[in-house]
């Protein structure tokens, strides 16, 4: 009897998560989408109005300033007012309204809404990992000279740069243009060899979108 109730008291219970997949867990709460869109219960419906406007302002932001937006979750969220919207950026609430829920109210208000938060936010949103598929892009052109920037510049470095482009109203439209013009102002900051002085990411996009 002694041994049987023992053995009831060490059994882990099928479902019980142990301390360290809790601690796990937290971890991966640290974790944010880029851009994350809270909607309410009448808005859900129209998920698919969302994506539309989104690719359309994907598409808009592309040819006006050559940035991309990357992937936007959305969500709904029964917290929320049944026409009530959040959009968050790097986990950070960047806007919270009311839409009315029918396609055109969401056209009406919510397109010049996304399209204002992302350009005031373009300095969040352009992640190192964005600024690491432009490399690709132009590295698949021209491999020497990536190879020559990023010996001197980190990718954060290019990520300032090519947000700062942007938030000054230039376009990165003709990638393989800005990084020939990054090539010239290291060259002109200290040349490639200079590899110890510290080249300032935003005096070079400065002198650049001089150029522009």
């Amino acid at each position: 009897m002694l041994k049987r109730i023992k053995n009831l008291f060490n059994r882990k219970k099928e479902n019980e998560v142990s301390i360290d997949d809790k601690i796990d867990f937290l971890y991966d709460g640290l974790y944010n989408d880029t851009i994350l869109i809270h909607i309410g219960d009448d808005l859900a419906t129209l998920g698919e109005e969302f994506c539309n406007i989104i690719y359309e302002l994907r598409e808009e932001i592309k040819e006006e300033c050559g940035f991309i937006i990357p992937r936007v979750h959305i969500q709904d969220n029964q917290v929320l007012q049944e026409n009530e919207f959040r959009i968050f950026i790097r986990g950070n609430l960047a806007e919270n309204g009311f839409l009315i829920p029918n396609k055109d109210g969401i056209r009406d208000e919510f397109y010049d809404v996304f399209k204002t938060i992302i350009y005031e936010k373009i300095g969040a949103i352009f992640t190192n990992e964005v600024a690491e598929r432009y490399l690709d892009t132009v590295q698949r052109r021209n491999g020497w000279l990536v190879w020559n920037i990023t010996r001197i510049l980190s990718v954060l470095d290019i990520k300032i740069i090519l947000s700062d482009i942007i938030n000054n109203g230039k376009s990165i439209n003709d990638i393989g243009y800005i990084f020939e013009k990054i090539g010239e102002q290291i060259l002109l900051d200290g040349g490639y060899q200079d590899c110890f002085r510290k080249h300032n990411p935003h005096a070079i996009a400065k002198q650049i979108v001089k150029t522009l």
